[in-house]
């Protein structure tokens, strides 16, 4: 039989030692100890800590985002980069351009961005406008002012009398719109070139559509001629269509088959007495008045007129265009002269329809719509007219 024998735990035990508090050393009144700190680390030490954490994640989360915007900057500017050089060889390949110098194809490339720049900043700015790039998107502003008259160029001596009493015929009354285009009256779009002969070419329009109307007969008329044998105006350098209407009336147009046109002023008239021209009876200069205009237009046929432009009208491709007065007033290119060949309106705008001479593909095929009944740039203050009886 085995016993148990209780066994006595001889192990010693640590001897507790005694801590005897300082009492002279005590927490300020109201402050509270905090067990996670020293002795002395108070509350106000925990928010400094605390605040100080929070200055560094701020700084780092900061420059994380300076750090992503600079790269979606960056990616954003690369993505802008190569939109523009997209677009810069779709238009060398559209318009067959061939830089022959060196270096021209990068100049003519940073030209190009500037002025794709320069429409897309107008085109917020003109809403339901349609700014393009066109065959004088890689232009200089220089190469642009060739295109219209230089404002020392103009001339604004009424020579004609302005045309007084309606312009409507008894019992006749304008129809709400018109578009002499519909009509079959009006010779293709033609292109001027950088040749300041937008004089010649409104009028020679003008005078195309007249002697379709009245004489049923459509012919493509001479501009060069014009350029190199009217002594009053200045060929490339500008013209003045009063004078340019008179010399019409006295000389006749030739075809432009018979005398084509080159861009250039020649240093002699070749005009030959025994080709078939086209005379006009008499020409008016009409009312500032743009419903008078429209009155005439929409009984007797186009007329020519002269507006400001601004940079802008150059990369136009649809829309209304309604320049500010501003802005033809402070930042005319030049003067320019056109054609206007009908009218109408969409919803509460009201416009002209106008033909142009820089080709076709300028604008809606050479053609654009200018707003009317605000003497947008001007268009209203010379207005010519011709007759054929």
């Amino acid at each position: 039989m085995v016993s148990a024998t209780l066994f006595k735990n001889t192990e010693k035990r640590p001897s507790v030692t005694h801590i005897t508090v300082d009492k002279s050393i005590e927490s300020p009144p109201g402050t509270l100890l905090n067990r996670r700190f020293p002795i002395g680390f108070g509350v106000s030490d925990a928010i400094i800590a605390i605040r100080a954490w929070f200055y560094v994640v701020l700084f780092v989360m900061l420059c994380l985002t300076v750090l992503f915007v600079h790269k979606r900057i960056e990616n954003s500017n690369m993505e802008q980069e190569a939109k523009y050089f997209r677009m810069f060889n779709d238009f060398i390949l559209k318009y067959n351009r061939r830089y022959e110098q060196p270096g021209e194809l990068s100049r003519r490339y940073l030209i190009f961005v500037k002025n794709v720049k320069e429409f897309e900043a107008e085109e917020k700015k003109h809403l339901g406008v349609d700014l393009d790039v066109n065959e004088y998107t890689d232009w200089t502003d220089d190469e642009l002012k060739r295109m219209v008259i230089e404002k020392k160029n103009v001339i604004t001596d009424l020579e004609a009398v302005r045309f007084e009493g309606s312009y409507l015929e008894s019992g006749v009354k304008r129809p709400a719109s018109i578009d002499w285009r519909d009509q079959g009256k009006l010779t293709p779009i033609k292109n001027q070139g950088q040749c300041g002969s937008c004089w010649a070419f409104a009028t020679v329009a003008a005078v195309e559509a007249q002697h379709a109307i009245k004489k049923g007969q459509l012919v493509s008329l001479s501009e060069q001629e014009m350029v190199d044998c009217d002594g009053r105006n200045n060929g490339c350098s500008g013209g003045y269509r009063p004078y340019a209407m008179r010399f019409v009336k006295e000389n006749g147009l030739e075809s432009e088959k018979e005398y084509p046109y080159s861009a250039l002023k020649h240093d002699q008239c070749f005009l030959k007495q025994n080709d078939t021209r086209v005379f006009i009876d008499d020409f008016r200069m009409l009312s500032t008045n743009e419903e008078d205009i429209a009155n005439w237009v929409g009984t007797k046929g186009p007329v020519t007129f002269g507006m400001n432009v601004v940079k802008a009208m150059y990369s136009y491709r649809s829309g209304i265009f309604n320049p500010s007065s501003e802005d033809c007033a402070e930042k005319s290119m030049g003067a320019h002269a056109l054609t206007i060949v009908g009218y109408g309106g969409e919803g509460s705008s009201a416009f002209w329809i106008v033909k142009n001479s820089w080709g076709t593909s300028w604008g809606s095929s050479g053609y654009f719509r200018l707003a009317r009944g605000v003497n947008s740039c001007g268009l209203a203050n010379t207005v010519v007219a011709p007759i054929i009886n």
